[in-house]
């Protein structure tokens, strides 16, 4: 619900009120918080991140209701450490209400959450606290960030060799990389000191620090580094998180990355052939390029579930906002696999699993977003790296799949006049053919037909055959019956008779197939003149080579490079040299005409349905249960199997 709604600021609370924990009064702020349970609470915690992701997965959001979310968040994580679920589901939430604010107020609450040593909370809370001070480069050396912050950095490094919950170490060394997000050389000696130890699990936080400070730069130190620990380390999740990392880091040079793990897609370890299949979907996601397809189609039946999982996922991802004729149309028995994959019940969790979510990705966000990690300017965007980074978390925790919806951005192409409306009549060039950049077609159920009896076709022969035959029967039994002396004399010349009649008949049967030969040729003389006659079907016509698109509309990155502006109409944009993508501001060449204009409504005024009212779920046949029929039923016909020794009658008044 949390991704579904993302950006509908206003309605989040009237959305999850149903789900989100019980709350102090908000009138009184004497009253005391309602005592927490340490059992349970998933769907209260649930609620808690949905309610972070619907404010977190959107950059425009209201400051306001941003600011009044993340308090309440923060009271629920103050008052919830004695249920883990809830303490998760509220750490994930602040962290992303309150992303690279910097907090340290919110950083300290978390701190607290953390040291209650709890595996899954302590987890979310380190994670929540790289949210918060995302790219501050707290810690490092030349850092500008707080020194009260840098201390609280080097209290998790030590607390990470201090526990001995792997989630926690994790967490802290997923912080470490989120901290250290485009700091380049400044991150240097924190990433060589996180790169010495001898835990694995904070070698893997170091890989992907040393991805994100270099996010988009193309550093040949970074990428030298990350190939040497794909072949060198000793632990599959480092080699996996550094190959994942050539992806990051070559971003705004996303052909190279093919190029670099083409050899490694042949390994001999499942772990770096499944990394390089998501690095080359997320440096290629949205172009559809055949090349970088035919480089995952071998991995779709690789030996290794996982491996598998990885290749459907990057395949999806290149194939995110393609029509059907992407490829030479490859898309579309791509998309009947996956479809088969999800119901077959051969197939192992982890696969299926791939398939399920390459579902989502391969249309996401209706087929109106991408997976892209820069703007349309050339900056890479943090809060998409960031959630691109967390997303891939989930092959350790399944809650972060959610992530994703930090990562993704809409296509979308709007022209807006002095006033921030659009004008309804501003268009824009297109010079391919409509085919190429067209939505999918929509899955249409199949209708099941009913199968209807069909009828023998009885020939006139045979039955001319059996009724020959039941005279004859007819006969035989009427002589039987006689009695006379003159009875052998009798038979011989009813056989005789009888004789002359099949004879006869034989006769006439020839003749009447003669007949329906000649009919039959009749028949297909008429059929021929009919077809004749019919009118022939018109050729399909061409499809043309350009069109026009209005505003506003899906644009995608691939297609404004053959998009243009039409500089002789009403509406012309600021800047024609740009390309036509995202937001664009027109000037009107005829201010004093009337102008058809639509204004850009929020969420919170367009027409939703409303949240479904409460209600606490009973089972069948329980006594609250709304249909009691069915428990009625249930009960009545064990009892006619215990009793129907007893009662005869009992049965038959079950089964009325």
């Amino acid at each position: 619900m949390g991704v579904i709604h993302a950006g509908h600021t206003t309605e989040a609370m009237t959305l999850l009120e149903p789900y989100l924990p019980p709350s102090a009064p908000a009138g009184d702020p004497n009253a005391a918080h309602p005592t927490v349970s340490n059992t349970g609470g998933y769907a209260e915690g649930g609620s808690l991140y949905a309610l972070g992701l619907i404010h977190g997965s959107h950059a425009g959001s209201s400051t306001s209701k941003r600011l009044e979310a993340s308090q309440f968040l923060r009271n629920h994580l103050r008052n919830s450490h004695a249920n883990e679920v809830i303490s998760h589901g509220a750490a994930l939430g602040v962290g992303l209400t309150s992303f690279g604010s910097g907090d340290l107020n919110v950083v300290n609450e978390l701190k607290e959450l953390l040291y209650t040593d709890s595996a899954v909370a302590g987890e979310a809370a380190s994670i929540a606290m790289g949210m918060v001070l995302v790219g501050s480069g707290a810690g490092n050396a030349a850092s500008s960030a707080n020194e009260e912050l840098g201390e609280i950095v080097a209290e998790l490094r030590n607390y990470s060799r201090e526990t001995h919950h792997e989630k926690i170490i994790r967490g802290i060394a997923m912080c470490l990389a989120l901290v250290n997000f485009g700091q380049e050389e400044n991150a240097d000696a924190t990433i060589d000191e996180m790169r010495g130890d001898r835990d694995p699990v904070i070698r893997y936080g170091a890989m992907y620090g040393l991805a994100l400070a270099y996010c988009g730069t193309g550093s040949n130190k970074a990428i030298r580094i990350l190939l040497h620990t794909a072949v060198s380390d000793v632990s599959d999740d480092v080699r996996m998180a550094s190959v994942i990392g050539l992806a990051l880091v070559l971003h705004k040079t996303p052909e190279r990355v093919p190029e670099l793990v083409r050899l490694l897609l042949e390994s001999f370890n499942p772990h770096v052939r499944y990394a390089s299949c998501m690095a080359v979907g997320i440096a290629m996601a949205g172009t559809g390029d055949a090349e970088s397809v035919a480089l995952l189609e071998p991995m779709l039946t690789d030996m290794a579930d996982h491996v598998r999982q990885g290749a459907l996922l990057g395949t999806a991802m290149i194939y995110m906002q393609q029509s059907d004729t992407c490829n030479h149309r490859k898309i579309k028995t791509f998309r009947e696999k996956l479809s088969s994959l999800i119901s077959d019940k051969h197939q192992t969790t982890l696969t299926k699993m791939g398939a399920i979510m390459s579902m989502g990705l391969i249309d996401v966000g209706g087929r109106n977003c991408a997976l892209s990690l820069g703007s349309r300017n050339g900056f890479t965007k943090m809060t998409s790296a960031a959630g691109l980074v967390l997303w891939l978390q989930h092959w350790h925790w399944y809650p972060l799949m959610h992530m994703l919806s930090l990562a993704v951005t809409p296509t979308v192409t709007i022209g807006l006049n002095k006033d921030f409306k659009y004008p309804k009549k501003f268009e824009i060039q297109c010079n391919s053919k409509p085919s190429v950049f067209a939505y999918p077609k929509k899955l249409e159920e199949k209708k099941e037909v009913e199968k209807k009896r069909v009828e023998t076709i009885e020939l006139s022969a045979t039955a001319k055959n059996k009724a020959r035959l039941a005279r004859k029967k007819a006969k035989e039994d009427a002589e039987s019956g006689e009695g006379g002396g003159d009875g052998a004399s009798m038979e011989v010349d009813k056989k005789e008779e009888s004789k002359d009649a099949d004879k006869k008949e034989d006769k006439e049967d020839k003749a009447e197939g003669m007949d329906v030969d000649g009919d039959e040729n009749a028949k297909k003389k008429e059929e021929s003149e009919e077809v004749e006659d019919k009118p022939k079907k018109k050729k399909r016509e061409p499809e043309p080579t350009s069109f026009r698109i209005t505003n506003p509309a899906r644009i995608t990155t691939a297609q404004a490079n053959v998009c243009a502006f039409d500089l002789d109409q009403r509406y012309r944009p600021i800047r024609p040299e740009e390309k036509p993508y995202g937001v664009i501001m027109l000037t009107d060449s005829t201010p004093g005409e009337d102008e058809d204009l639509g204004a850009v409504k929020t969420p919170a005024e367009e027409d939703e349905a409303d949240p479904p009212e409460a209600f606490e779920w009973t089972p069948p046949g329980h006594p609250d249960h709304p249909d009691t029929t069915v428990g009625k039923e249930v009960t009545s016909a064990t009892d006619a199997g215990t009793d129907d020794k007893k009662d005869e009658s009992k049965p038959e008044a079950t089964a009325e």
